[in-house]
C-alpha cells in the first residue's frame, strides 16, 4: 500500500509541475497576443476583440486553435459586438507544444472556463488544415 501511495503521490506531484510549466509557457506565448489582446485579455474596442468571455475561445477547442495557426480576417462578432480586422497566423512561429500552450492559457484566463488543449489537439487541426493558404474568416470557423 505504501509503495502505491507514494506512486500515486509522485504522479500527481509531476502532473502538477506539468500543468504549472504549460500555464508559464502558455503565459509566456501570450506576451506575444497582448500587444492587440491586452494583458486582461479585454482586447481594444472596436479594432481587437476580447479574449476574456469569448464564446470563440470558450467553445470548441479547434476554433482557437485553428485561428492561432492560421490567422483570421474580416467580420467577426464576439460577446455580441462587431470587429472587423486581421490577425496574423502564427503556425510557422510556434511549434504545437506552444500553439496547445497559448490556446490552454486563454481557455482558463480571466474568468474562463474551458478544457484544456493538448499537443496532440494542436497537430491534428494542423494537419487537417494544412493545405490552407490564408486567414479563417469567420463564416469559415463556423463550418468547423
Amino acid at each position: 500500500m505504501i509503495r502505491l501511495s507514494a506512486l500515486v503521490a509522485a504522479v500527481a506531484l509531476a502532473t502538477v509541475a506539468s500543468t504549472a510549466q504549460a500555464q508559464k509557457t502558455g503565459a509566456e506565448v501570450y506576451a506575444t497576443c497582448s500587444a492587440c489582446h491586452q494583458a486582461n485579455g479585454q482586447g481594444l474596442p472596436g479594432a481587437f476583440p476580447p479574449l476574456a468571455g469569448s464564446e470563440w475561445v470558450t467553445g470548441k477547442a479547434d476554433i482557437p486553435i485553428a485561428i492561432v495557426l492560421h490567422g483570421l480576417q474580416g467580420q467577426i462578432t464576439v460577446k455580441g459586438q462587431k470587429y472587423n480586422g486581421v490577425m496574423a497566423s502564427w503556425g510557422t512561429t510556434f511549434n504545437d507544444d506552444q500553439v496547445a500552450a497559448v490556446v490552454t492559457y486563454i481557455r482558463s484566463q480571466w474568468g474562463n472556463k474551458a478544457p484544456a488543449v493538448t499537443k496532440a489537439d494542436v497537430a491534428r487541426v494542423r494537419a487537417a488544415t494544412k493545405a490552407r493558404k490564408g486567414a479563417f474568416t469567420e463564416a469559415e470557423l463556423k463550418k468547423l
